[in-house]
């Protein structure tokens, strides 16, 4: 991960422009962050990116909300996007 990466990896605060900088970005550079960012609002937003990869990686992100998640993991076209929605939804506290 390049140093641009990492700093909205670890961005614990999120203004609309850090969100509008990380939509400009490639998609395997969005499929990569959307594992590791804690931000909600561009979480749901990138759940619905035309990219599986990006979707795979907003499923596989424990901070994404659990209706997203639910939603993924019932509705996403991609099988692989389903599956691994499930597996995070599954690991869960209490599979609220």
């Amino acid at each position: 991960m390049d140093s641009n990466l990492l700093f909205y990896a670890f961005k614990k605060e999120w203004s609309p422009s850090d969100e509008a900088a990380v939509l400009k970005m490639d998609y395997y550079k969005r499929a990569e962050l959307a594992q590791s960012i804690n931000c909600e609002g561009l979480l749901v937003d990138l759940s619905l990116d035309q990219h599986p990869e990006v979707r795979k990686g907003v499923a596989a992100n424990a901070a994404t909300p659990l209706t997203t998640l639910k939603r993924l993991a019932e509705q996403d076209l991609c099988i692989s996007v389903q599956e691994k929605a499930k597996e995070t939804l599954d690991e869960q506290p209490l599979n609220s």
